[in-house]
């Protein structure tokens, strides 16, 4: 499964109804300017968690890539949070 697309604020996606297993990742700024980025996982009712450094710093058109293997358990979500214009690409297995 692939989750992907664009977002200028946050994104938010169940994963799956089983465990998953995130296989990389790619977040790419499409701004004009310097952002911040942080990925995080998130069961319903608990407070989240980062898979990312927290506010990962992108200038104009870097990208952050990472092939770290992150375990989710069934019905968590993704939550994609940044200050500006971002592509992102999670692979699920």
């Amino acid at each position: 499964m692939v989750i992907s697309g664009n977002t200028s604020g946050s994104i938010h996606q169940v994963v799956a109804n089983i465990p998953s297993e995130i296989i990389s990742y790619s977040l790419v700024n499409k701004t004009g300017g310097a952002i911040t980025v942080t990925i995080y996982i998130i069961e319903t009712g608990v407070a989240q968690v980062a898979i990312t450094p927290y506010q990962v710093s992108l200038a104009v058109g870097e990208a952050y890539v990472s092939d770290t293997k992150v375990l989710v358990p069934a019905n968590r979500s993704i939550n994609i949070v940044t200050s500006g214009s971002l592509d992102y690409y999670v692979s699920i297995q």
